[in-house]
């Protein structure tokens, strides 16, 4: 009976040389391997080399140096970010100290409670002969409205006592000081601080630093808060 047989060409017979050669030509190559695979690709060349011809010490030595600078620096890397979440952690703690603490901002925001006035300040360039104080609640509607005659340069306070201009106490909620000048016809802008409650903390991943909830519902972060009020 015939007798079948299958045999490859020696065309078709790649040598491991060639076979690494067409794998890196179609398949991108990762320098950055993993100490496991590091490990198995090692133990797999100590395994199948040929005992005639074993490694050399300076090419054992230099596949052991890398394997020791890849092991370094993975333990670096991991002791660093040790390092950074026990920082974020005991800043998350430290910031649980500023829960209930006044804390000075730009921008006007305040929360109106059922009781009692809010205070805020501008600091003025120059003497103004007149401004324009008014509140804004959180639907953008002016609710009060008064005209500051002849300010001096320097720190300007006011404060509202929470009613409207017909004298009604406003509900509680999120207001704004808005504070202008008339200058040639246009209404311009100025700054304006105010006091409020620091509500929560809480850690931005992204910014990777430590950010508040304040009582008007605004987040900022550390970095933006001016001062600590007393």
């Amino acid at each position: 009976m015939g007798i079948e047989a299958n045999y490859n060409s020696a065309s078709n017979v790649l040598t491991t040389d060639e076979y690494a050669k067409s794998q890196s030509a179609t398949q991108p190559v990762d320098n950055d391997l993993g100490r496991s695979a590091f490990l198995t690709l090692f133990t797999a060349q100590l395994q199948n080399q040929n005992p005639l011809d074993p490694m050399q010490n300076e090419a054992f030595v230099s596949q052991l140096a890398q394997f020791s600078s890849l092991e370094s620096m993975q333990n670096v890397d991991n002791s660093v970010k040790a390092m950074s979440e026990g920082m974020q952690s005991d800043r998350i703690l430290l910031g649980t100290n500023l829960l209930g603490t006044k804390v000075n901002v730009v921008g006007g925001g305040f929360a109106l409670s059922n009781t009692g006035g809010v205070t805020g300040y501008t600091t003025l360039a120059e003497n103004e002969d007149s401004l324009t104080l008014s509140i804004e609640n959180s639907n953008g509607e002016i609710v009060f409205e008064q005209d500051i005659e002849n300010s001096t340069s320097g720190r300007l306070n006011f404060q509202w006592n929470g009613l409207n201009n017909q004298d009604v106490r406003q509900p509680v909620g999120n207001y704004k000081f808005i504070l202008s000048k008339d200058e040639d016809g246009e209404k311009i802008s100025l700054p304006v601080n105010t006091d409020q409650i620091i509500q929560s903390v809480s850690w931005n991943e992204t910014q990777n630093e430590m950010q508040v909830e304040i009582q008007d519902g605004r987040i900022l972060a550390m970095s933006d808060l001016e001062r600590f009020a007393n």
